[in-house]
């Protein structure tokens, strides 16, 4: 074991030959190699000395060590695991040189091959399992910086010295212009959603940047994204990445008008226009609701009927024939539910007033919310 354990530079220069195959060792210095040459052979004659191959847990520093200087060098788990093959199997060559040079019993060189190789297990195993670790903890590290970023381009606190270093580090212009977008998700799993509006958000000159934030999606985008289904997404304006606040504080309004109007798909303050002033009313709705669905509901039924032929008229432009075609039902018959519901509601279809009132009212209140409960 002494005379092994005395051959590290010969075994190094073995397993460096070897390793110069892999490409993506050529950055990897000669000193880290030399290093791991030494740690690798330090546990091999450990195990041969005490007969017990290591557990995962007894190897894990020396694994740790290995997975991060290698993944920071940029070599792939794939190529991690034939170095160190090749650096065991120099090892395991060489020892059964020496034992048959010393006249070793075969029973005891077969012992401690075995013991090589179950090392070699052992310690690979226990690579793959750091690897993995390391892919999450970048993968958290990336997320809280991410957020960060984003929380500060959103509420406006990040400085303008810090802009283009940080931005640039995500490929972000900010010479460019960029809408502020905000997204609720119903389900608990978000990050496929995440990465969607960040797919569909960016153009082949500038990405998007999306992240999660008080519990919603929430980021910048090049563009407006496709709709996403059963979820409601916020758009603001397109600004300066400095002037990010903005439209974010719109993209979050639009956001919640859209829930309360209980919609899916993207919407900016054009798609909901008036409606967002009227989601943030409650008063005028609970008032219009008095006037105009209230009386509909002591009618039962046949109130229901009229606030859907009404709702219908709305939305055919006050036609009749339209309207009476769209319902499938004759053109007298309608005129008659629309005089009823004015003789009920007391006031006149034919009244900007009334239709404004109609339409805000059918628009923003929910049809589980309206008090139209069963007789």
């Amino acid at each position: 074991m002494d005379r092994l354990a005395g051959e590290i530079g010969m075994l190094t220069e073995r397993t460096i030959t070897l390793v110069s195959e892999l490409p993506s060792y050529a950055a990897v210095p000669v000193s880290n190699l030399e290093a791991s040459g030494r740690r690798n052979l330090d546990a091999a004659v450990e195990t041969l000395r005490s007969g017990v191959a290591p557990t995962q847990d007894d190897l894990a520093p020396a694994a740790e060590i290995t997975v991060r200087e290698r993944a920071s060098q940029g070599v792939p788990i794939e190529d991690m695991m034939r170095a160190y093959r090749c650096n065991i199997g120099v090892i395991h060559d060489r020892f059964v040189e020496l034992a048959e040079e010393g006249g070793v019993p075969s029973r005891l060189v077969l012992l401690g091959a075995q013991l090589l190789w179950a090392l070699s297990d052992a310690f690979t195993t226990r690579v793959a399992l750091e690897y993995q670790n390391l892919g999450i903890d970048n993968a958290l590290r990336e997320a809280h910086r991410r957020s960060e970023l984003l929380h500060a381009l959103l509420s406006g606190t990040l400085e303008t010295a810090g802009l283009t270093s940080s931005c640039g580090f995500y490929g972000l212009d900010t010479a460019s212009c960029y809408h502020a977008v905000r997204a609720h998700v119903g389900g608990e799993d978000v990050e496929p959603v995440r990465r969607a509006l960040e797919r569909l958000g960016s153009t082949p000159a500038r990405r998007a940047l999306v992240g999660m934030i008080g519990g919603h999606c929430a980021g910048i985008v090049a563009r407006r994204p496709a709709p996403l289904d059963g979820v409601v997404v916020g758009i603001g304006d397109a600004v300066p990445l400095a002037d990010m606040a903005t439209s974010f504080a719109t993209a979050s309004r639009v956001l919640e008008a859209a829930r309360r109007l209980d919609r899916t798909g993207v919407f900016g303050i054009e798609d909901l226009s008036w409606r967002l002033a009227a989601v943030h009313e409650p008063q005028v709705g609970e008032l219009l609701v008095r006037r105009y669905l209230a009386p509909l509901r002591e009618e039962g039924e046949f109130g229901r009927l009229l606030k859907e032929t009404v709702r219908a008229y709305l939305a055919h432009g006050q036609s009749i024939a339209r309207t009476a075609d769209a319902l499938v039902v004759h053109v007298n018959t309608l005129r008659y539910r629309l005089r009823k519901f004015e003789e009920l509601t007391g006031r006149s279809l034919t009244a900007i007033d009334t239709l404004v009132e109609l339409a805000w009212v059918l628009e923003t209140v929910p049809a589980s919310d309206d008090h139209d409960d069963s007789e």
